[in-house]
């Protein structure tokens, strides 16, 4: 399947969260302090990031919601 390009942070987030694309292609610049941010939220929830020729692509697999908390 064919990565979404995205051309922000926001609009990535959007997308995983939702649930509508299972692979992102961040189509901009991060600094490391986002990067790491946006790596270590979605890897926790079974995202795995790579590198391709320009980009980095989130793929998320299957997407759970966390338990809910009272």
């Amino acid at each position: 399947m064919t990565p979404v390009l995205v051309s922000s942070l926001e609009e990535a987030e959007r997308l995983l969260a939702a649930g509508l694309v299972k692979h992102v292609e961040l189509g901009f610049e991060l600094t490391s302090d986002e990067f790491f941010h946006f790596a270590s939220y979605w890897c926790e929830r079974g995202a795995k990031i790579k590198k391709n020729h320009r980009h980095f692509v989130i793929s998320l697999k299957k997407y759970t919601l966390p338990p809910n908390q009272t």
